[in-house]
């Protein structure tokens, strides 16, 4: 009897210093936890500190901000980006839209024209076109997500493209008849983005850098949509009489640097909205020019003869008394080697864009939106010297190999051959063949490779 009392109570001792330690442990390896929350809340509180208002940016700060994402180009306040007299640089508030409603969701668009070639190392900066995702736009926030995805991948005019168009009417009903009008009038033009490092014209080769960027103003950061590559002004017109009192044409270098940086004002507004005799202007695109502000079926002719298609007529600020009025952003028009020079300043005034570039600004940009144009007078435009023959740096050495390539992709790629209206003949230097050949570089190399003659 005692040892069983004696059992019991060594067994409720041992229970309770086993249940002491436990009690001892846990609170030990509590602390050891609770103290590791605590440092690994302040390394988060470290890695993520509160966001920084764009107003308080420090300039380096800018500076750094735009050299990933040229969005806060017109935010720097540095004299060599500016003429000199005008304002340098803008504020936040300036970017936004004060034509239009306070409510009205395209109200914080606004574009970006940053015209150096060069870097700040006075290298070739080169030029890489974006194109924007559709789900990143805010004009498709009423459409499913999986409908955007399929709009924004299936190739055009293909048996997934109709497929695409049947569902798009069975789920969305009345709606539906807008975006493909979208699909229609815009997004079909889409072709690989211009990726580039320098352009070729006839025996001479440019520095490539030149871009028109599509932007948005949010609350905490500036939203980077898109970019274009695009020719601004490095020639004039002079008109001479010759022995039969005919007027003839000559063309002249006329940078709009130095004395003439006025040329190009800091702050634009694109105040009308022109389009083009390729498309239909129809009761949906009137429609959509209302929901974006303004807009117009007028189509704009250079000299009454050559059409500026999709033009968007750039109006300068009123503070900028001598800049030129009457510029505008329309597609090349000239059709040999003017594409083929996007990227470089290479136009008369105006501003140059391809063909897809030029219906998406005219589709996105909403009216009287505000543009900034900066440059660098050291960094805008870029003669390379260039060391033997200017054939070196094209991809096509003769006629032969040049037509060998536009067989080839007319046979192949027949939708990017009818976009850029490459024949199966023609000239091997033309702008078009050698974008579409960096295009399809690697595609077109492997079919040589396997068709040796």
């Amino acid at each position: 009897m005692k040892y069983t009392k004696f059992l019991i109570l060594l067994i409720s001792l041992v229970l309770i210093l086993f249940s002491l330690n436990s009690v001892l442990f846990k609170s030990k390896k509590d602390k050891i936890i609770e103290n590791d929350i605590v440092k690994i809340k302040e390394k988060k509180v470290k890695l993520t500190p509160k966001p920084i208002s764009i107003k308080d940016l420090t300039l380096k700060q800018l500076w750094s901000y735009y050299l990933i994402n040229p969005c806060y180009l017109p935010l720097l306040k540095d004299s060599s980006l500016w003429e000199k007299g005008t304002r340098v640089g803008f504020d936040y508030d300036d970017l936004f839209n004060d034509s239009l409603p306070i409510k009205n969701k395209y109200r914080n668009r606004y574009l970006v024209g940053d015209f150096n070639v060069l870097d700040l190392n006075l290298k070739n900066k080169q030029v890489q076109e974006i194109y924007p995702p559709l789900n990143t736009l805010k004009d498709f926030d009423g459409v499913p997500k999986d409908i955007v995805t399929k709009m924004d991948t299936t190739l055009y005019n293909s048996p997934r493209y109709y497929d695409l168009i049947k569902e798009m009417r069975t789920r969305m009903k009345d709606s539906a008849e807008i975006y493909i009008n979208f699909l229609e009038k815009v997004w079909q033009y889409r072709m690989v983005p211009i990726k580039r490092e320098f352009s070729v014209e006839k025996s001479d080769l440019f520095a490539a850098g030149q871009s028109v960027i599509f932007c948005e103003a949010c609350k905490d950061t500036l939203i980077m949509l898109g970019k274009f590559s695009v020719s601004s002004k490095r020639q004039d017109i002079a008109l001479k009489i010759n022995q039969k009192g005919e007027k003839v044409k000559s063309y002249f270098e006329y940078l709009p640097y130095g004395k003439r940086r006025k040329y190009y004002a800091g702050l634009n507004r694109i105040t009308s909205k022109n389009w083009e005799t390729e498309r239909k202007y129809e009761k949906l695109d009137i429609q959509r020019d209302v929901e974006v502000g303004g807009g117009n079926n007028r189509v704009t002719f250079y000299d009454g003869k050559a059409q500026l298609p999709n033009f968007l007529l750039i109006k300068p600020s009123k503070e900028y008394k001598n800049a030129m009025n009457g510029n505008g952003i329309h597609e090349v028009s000239l059709r040999t080697l003017a594409r083929g020079m996007l990227g470089t300043a290479n136009s008369i005034g105006c501003i140059r864009v391809s063909d897809f570039g030029s219906k998406f600004l005219r589709w996105w940009v909403p009216q009287n939106c505000n543009f900034f144009i900066s440059f660098d007078d050291k960094r805008y435009h870029k003669k390379i010297d260039i060391k033997g023959d200017i054939i070196d740096y094209l991809p096509f050495k003769n006629q032969e190999q040049g037509d060998r390539f536009r067989k080839w992709i007319n046979k192949y790629k027949p939708n990017i051959a009818r976009l850029l209206e490459i024949k199966e003949t023609g000239d091997y230097r033309n702008g078009f063949i050698i974008d579409a050949y960096y295009y399809h570089e690697k595609d077109y190399n492997s079919y040589l490779k396997n068709n040796q003659k």
